[in-house]
């Protein structure tokens, strides 16, 4: 049986005492007197106890709002991609105990700055040290962790970096929530994308300096890559305000992990900083702590498939290897994963024949490796380029004049050759297992092999190219016309934000120079239509700066972009003033002699630059762009 509640207000009456006695009468006493008691009304109570919660939960939802805006990367420690997390058990003891100390001493250096070359396991450690701090129950505990990662996005870029600690900071620390809240809602009135150091004065010199807070005890920020921040000119001053936190906020201590660059050891090991700065180089390590390496590859090469039978009949195949990785941990992962990738080949001889080929020590010793992985996926004789696809410069190198259609199949199965060396993030974009794969495919002097080499400035010819390519009426049309989650979208959004970038570093050739003429000849009209506001700002200046560099022709070719400049300016800002009412899409163009031709010829090479027809409407009004 329900029972049903009332939603009337409940009121109850209390009674007081006895009444006091009648008066005395001649036949009959009068009557006694009633006790009264207060009345109580629970209702009102009730209802300013809701409302009392009410308004401290609309308190609540109010700063999770703010702490919400506060704008932040995706850059925790549990949020990088697995080879950032991959310390093998039982390795690095000596530096952890070292570590320990650092953190039990209150002392005069707050700061551990952990210094190393590519592959030395860095990062591994410092989200090793994230994954122990977050777990422990007493002591030093995890405040904030920041992952620099190199070409992706906000993680490789120092403009997030002081509102992604802050913004983290108030979610683990409740002593700093308040005071970190209220600076932010001062602070989000200028912007979301703000300076670096105005992040910093604001939300944490600002309300912190001069103030007394009390930590529980110890918060330790940990910072990883300084050296994958692509804003290395920021970088000095982001170490030099860093550096005060624990200044400003006694119980902060920060452990950096970092390449020994010179703009971040310039910093780090100053006269005026070292004194607060406990250094430890992982250079120095390699010799005294190589047994982790041989730990690691004792316990994972032979357990992958016929690799265990083979080294239980070529012991010596498994110490040479170890000797060969010199202690460098990324040679000996790089190692594992190929030899698991081709852990169905017929002769396990073979591959250790391929991993112990010569090229040195250490980093020499894992160019060779990543040369035998190429060499290995894609073999010289395998490589049948149409020969209309490629061009001889007069430098005598062989270059790709156009890109080859590659099919999705195409791109699988490229990407499944190479996974000993590649991975695929959370965003399923497909990248260089390590930093060092990356720079030694660009680096002619350690990819020895032309036909390995990635030229930069050729390959940027090819995506600025590609990218000017996206702006033809079929594709902008289809693009205005999708919906927000359309694949089209990311598409035309990359060409648009990224062409001029890679014309920046782009070889001067003749091929480009007919895919910007084409561009600025017949397809301004179309990318204009994209965002006609960046036209002047970034396409002219880029234009102008890119034909400036090689042309013979260079200064007729600017002038040209600048008659181009004006024809569209005027263009445009008619079509602006009368946007609110569209012509007929087949009326004559703008007035004031906005139509006819802008181009003219061009000599010098024998090319001539086709006229633009007279516009109409069409080419402007959205609803004729189908």
């Amino acid at each position: 049986m329900s029972r049903k509640t009332s939603k009337a207000p409940r009121t109850i009456n209390i009674n007081g005492g006895h009444g006091g006695p009648g008066g005395r009468g001649d036949n009959q006493g009068g009557e006694g007197g009633f006790g009264q008691g207060p009345r109580v009304n629970f209702y009102d109570i009730t209802a300013r106890s809701v409302t009392i919660r009410q308004q401290i939960a609309g308190a609540t939802s109010e700063e999770d709002r703010v702490l919400d805006a506060i704008p932040h990367a995706d850059a925790g420690y549990r949020c990088v991609d697995e080879l950032k997390s991959g310390l093998f058990p039982g390795t690095r003891q000596e530096l952890f105990e070292e570590l320990n100390n650092w953190l039990d001493d209150p002392g005069p250096r707050p700061v551990y700055f952990l210094s190393g070359g590519a592959g030395l396991g860095k990062s591994s450690i410092a989200h090793q040290l994230c994954t122990r701090l977050d777990n422990s129950t007493d002591g030093p505990g995890l405040g904030t962790s920041f992952f620099f990662v190199r070409g992706s996005g906000d993680l490789e870029s120092a403009r997030l970096f002081f509102s992604s600690l802050a913004h983290q900071l108030a979610l683990s620390q409740p002593s700093l929530r308040s005071r970190i809240i209220s600076a932010a809602r001062e602070y989000l009135k200028h912007g979301l994308r703000q300076q670096m150091k105005h992040s910093f004065e604001e939300l944490f010199r600002g309300p912190f300096q001069g103030t007394v807070v009390t930590l529980p005890s110890s918060v330790v920020l940990v910072i990883d890559g300084l050296d994958e921040c692509k804003d290395r000119e920021l970088i000095p001053d982001l170490l030099e305000l860093l550096l005060e936190l624990p200044t400003i906020l006694p119980g902060i201590r920060l452990f950096l992990a970092s390449r020994p660059e010179p703009h971040i050891q310039s910093v780090l090991t100053s006269a005026s900083t070292l004194p607060s700065i406990l250094y430890r180089s992982l250079n120095d390590t390699v010799a005294q702590w190589k047994d982790d390496v041989r730990l690691y590859l004792k316990q994972t090469v032979p357990k992958i498939g016929p690799y265990g039978d083979f080294l239980r009949d070529s012991p010596d195949q498994l110490e040479q290897l170890i000797n060969r990785a010199a202690g460098v941990f990324i040679f000996a992962r790089v190692a594992v994963r190929f030899l698991d990738t081709y852990r169905d080949h017929p002769d396990p001889g073979e591959q250790f024949t391929l991993l112990l080929s010569p090229g040195g020590i250490g980093l020499s010793a894992l160019d060779a490796l990543y040369l035998q992985i190429l060499s290995s996926a894609f073999p010289p004789p395998d490589w049948n380029i149409p020969p209309r696809a490629t061009t001889t410069g007069s430098d005598g190198i062989l270059r790709i004049a156009k890109p080859i259609s590659l099919r999705k199949a195409d791109i699988i199965w490229m990407t499944d050759r190479l996974r000993s060396v590649l991975l695929i993030n959370s965003s399923g974009s497909v990248i260089p297992l390590h930093a060092t794969f990356s720079e030694f495919l660009l680096d002619p002097q350690r990819c020895v092999h032309t036909l390995y080499h990635v030229d930069r400035a050729a390959g940027n010819s090819l995506l600025a190219s590609a990218c000017m390519g996206t702006f033809t009426f079929q594709i902008i049309s289809d693009y205005l016309f999708s919906g927000q989650d359309a694949p089209i979208r990311d598409y035309v959004h990359y060409a648009k934000s990224n062409w001029d970038l890679h014309l920046s570093t782009a070889h001067f050739n003749g091929s480009l120079k007919r895919d910007l003429i084409h561009f600025v000849d017949h397809q301004i009209l179309v990318y204009m239509r994209v965002d006609p506001s960046v036209w002047f700002e970034t396409v002219s200046w880029s234009l102008e700066q890119w034909f400036s560099k090689g042309a013979e022709d260079g200064t007729l070719l600017i002038i040209e972009n600048a008659k181009s400049k004006a024809y569209h300016w005027l263009m445009w800002a008619v079509f602006i003033e009368s946007r609110s009412q569209f012509p007929d899409a087949s009326a004559a163009p703008p007035p004031n002699g906005c139509g006819g031709t802008y181009m003219t010829n061009l000599p010098s090479d024998g090319m001539r630059i086709s006229r633009l027809a007279k516009p109409t409407w069409r080419d402007y009004d959205p609803r004729m762009m189908r």
